[in-house]
This record gives structure tokens, sequence and C-alpha cells, in this order.
């Protein structure tokens, strides 16, 4: 007689741990109602999103030569008609980009401004899954997880809500990062040109982390490629079109209203607010020259201390830091740096209520936790130890 044997369940093996499902499906329907508010706004005014002044600047472009993509009078006029949100030409809604950006969007100039917002987003959209699937490490679903996530934040719910180009950075960094990684670093160096051209606020720090932790040769090949895009924009605009394009950086630069992410927003534009600013730029910068062994890190802290020594960033560029993310996610961080992912989440949200400060806050630790990583990695215990000590005690 043959006993029978235990009952297996082989499917229940393959079931993913039940945090990772509930992570999943709480980040999805974060996203599902993020998408309807986008479409009631979008439907609401059309015609209301950032994507419009460079669709403007582009067609003024067109019309009238490139000279003139930063008169405020021909942005006026060329804003006329487009509602109460659209027709608004001021500090807070000017074309301010380089003039690349606008060079890029002429193949979407002509069309309804509504239409190209939609193509604008899809293409982006496109973009910001494949930098993530370029990126993140481990198994299909974990990568949806951290995909579901990074879109349920709200600097990048709000970064494709207004048409922004945030993610047109983070791609091409992501795409540089790669390239670095295989050693490959004269197409790195030629990739990290472009971000620079579009919103050069999101990752101004990155080739100067890369020069101090020793790795100039793709600077190198940034600046030649910078420089030459720069000649080329300078060729298009003329004297004249300079002095009004620093005309425009300035009537910006003098509204409080176009920094709410820097440390103005707690110190008012004072020395302090700079020497917060400068310390926490410099102090990434050394711990980017102290961790020069780990691209990884030397990445993630050019980016952090970006967003951190900022004088002039919205809501939105703060989505940059999805990618640090990504990146130090690559690596199997220690716990600690997971816990403060999470928290970073968390303060990420809390600028949907316009609450800054937990951001603010976040910021200057994550430096030092990158800083301090392998360390942090090396002093905890290791999965093998923590399995003998609670078989040593169940035995007990």
């Amino acid at each position: 007689m043959r006993l029978a044997s235990p009952i297996r369940s082989p499917q229940a093996v393959n079931l993913p741990p039940i945090w990772l499902s509930a992570s999943a499906l709480t980040a999805a329907i974060t996203v599902a109602f993020g998408v309807r508010r986008w479409i009631d706004h979008f439907v609401w005014d059309p015609n209301a999103q950032d994507f419009r002044v460079w669709q403007v600047a582009s067609r003024i472009g067109l019309n009238h030569g490139w000279s003139h993509i930063y008169d405020l009078d021909l942005e006026k006029q060329a804003s006329a008609g487009l509602g109460p949100v659209g027709s608004l030409i001021d500090s807070m809604h000017l074309y301010l980009s380089p003039p690349p950006a606008a060079w890029i969007i002429v193949p979407l100039a002509w069309l309804p401004i509504p239409t190209a917002y939609v193509a604008w987003t899809l293409i982006n959209l496109c973009a910001f899954i494949a930098a993530c699937w370029l990126v993140c490490p481990g198994s299909r679903l974990v990568r949806i997880t951290v995909l579901l996530i990074s879109l349920a934040t709200w600097p990048v719910h709000y970064q494709f809500w207004q048409g922004q180009w945030v993610v047109a950075d983070l791609a091409l960094l992501a795409v540089a990062w790669w390239l670095l990684d295989r050693d490959r670093w004269a197409l790195a160096g030629i990739v990290l040109a472009f971000p620079f051209f579009f919103k050069p606020q999101d990752a101004f720090l990155v080739p100067l982390a890369l020069l101090v932790s020793g790795r100039w040769r793709p600077v190198a090949v940034f600046a030649l490629t910078g420089a030459g895009l720069a000649v080329m924009s300078a060729l298009s605009l003329g004297p004249a079109g300079f002095a009004a394009w620093l005309n425009d950086l300035g009537m910006a630069r003098a509204d409080p209203h176009t920094g709410p992410m820097t440390y103005a927003f707690i110190f008012g534009r004072t020395p302090l607010a700079t020497g917060v600013e400068v310390v926490l730029g410099l102090g990434a910068l050394a711990l980017a020259w102290y961790r020069r062994d780990r691209l990884d890190l030397v990445f993630a802290l050019g980016l952090v201390g970006t967003t951190a020594s900022a004088t002039y960033l919205h809501e939105d560029d703060i989505a940059i830091l999805v990618l640090a993310a990504w990146i130090v996610l690559r690596t199997q961080p220690s716990m600690t740096q997971r816990i403060w992912l999470v928290a970073g989440i968390a303060a990420a949200q809390f600028i949907a209520i316009g609450m800054p400060i937990p951001m603010l806050l976040w910021e200057p630790v994550w430096i030092m936790l990158l800083g301090l990583e392998p360390r942090l990695k090396r002093l905890e215990p290791k999965p093998r130890l923590i399995r003998q000590l609670v078989q040593a005690t169940s035995r007990e």
C-alpha cells in the first residue's frame, strides 16, 4: 500500500511577494486616479499646459526668425485667443529654454496646440517607460511596480500634466548613464550635452560630479558637444536675440514664485538661502569624489546635488530624482537607503498640496546617505547570519 504523497502547490512557489503585489496595485490605483484628473484638466482648458510656450516659440522662429523667439510682444500675439491661461505671457509663463528646445518642436509647431500636447505627452511617456526598462533592475513585475510607483509620484504626474521637458532630460540622462556604465564614454558625453539645452537646471552638477570622480573623458566630449550647440544657438539669436533672452531670464528670476522648490522657500532670497544651496552642491561633489569608484553613486549625487543647489526649480523638476532612485536600486542598496527612498515618495506627494519643505529636508539627508551607502551596506547583518541566528534561537 502506497502512502499518499503530500499535496504540493507548485504555483504558490511562483507567486510574487505580497508586498510587491500590494505596491503594484496601490501605485496602479494612484496612477488611474491621476490620469482621470489629468484628463479632466485637459478637457477644461486644452491650451493651459506649459507645452504651448515651446510651441509658440517654435512658431515665432518659423515665422519671424529664430532671433525673435524671446520677443515678449510676439509671444503675446501668438498666444492670443488661447483661453484664460493659454493666453498668459508673464514671468511664470514665457519661453526661457535655450533655442534647441524650440528647434526640436518644429515638427509639432503647426498642429493645434491640444493635438501637439497629446503627441508630446505620448512621446514622453514612451521615453519614460523605455528609460525605466533600461535602468531598473529585477523581474518584469519589479520593473512594472517601480514604473507605476514613479508615475504615481506628484512631480512626475505634474510634469506630464504640464507637458514639460523633465522626462526628456531624464531619458537622455538615463542613456548617458547606461553608456557610461558600459565604458562608451564618447557617446555618453555627446548624449549628456543635450539636456543642458532643454532644462539645464535639472542636470548641471552631473558633469562636475563625473569630473571630480576622475571621469574626465566623457566630460571633455560633453564640453565640445555643448560648445558646438552653444555656437549654433548664439548664431541663431544674434546680439538682439541674446539680449532679449537675458531680459526674459532676469524677469523670471525676479519673480519669487519661480523657485518654489529651492531653499529660498524657507529662507527667502537671502545670502543664507544661497549659502545653503552652495554648501549642498559642494557637499554632493565632495561625496562624488569620495565615492568615485561607484559610478551609480557619483551619478545619483550629481542629480540630487543639482536639485538641492538649484536657485530656479519648480515642482515638476523634482521628477529628475526618479532617475537617481532607479540607478541606486540597481545595486541592492542598504535597508536604510531603501527606507529613505520610501520616505522620499511621501515627501514628493506633499508637494501636491503646496508643501515643499518635506522634500527640501529630505534632499540633504539623501546626499549624506548616498555618501555613506557602502558603509551602511557593510554594517547590515547578512541574510545568512540572520537565518543562522533564527535557527539557533528556535533550537533553544
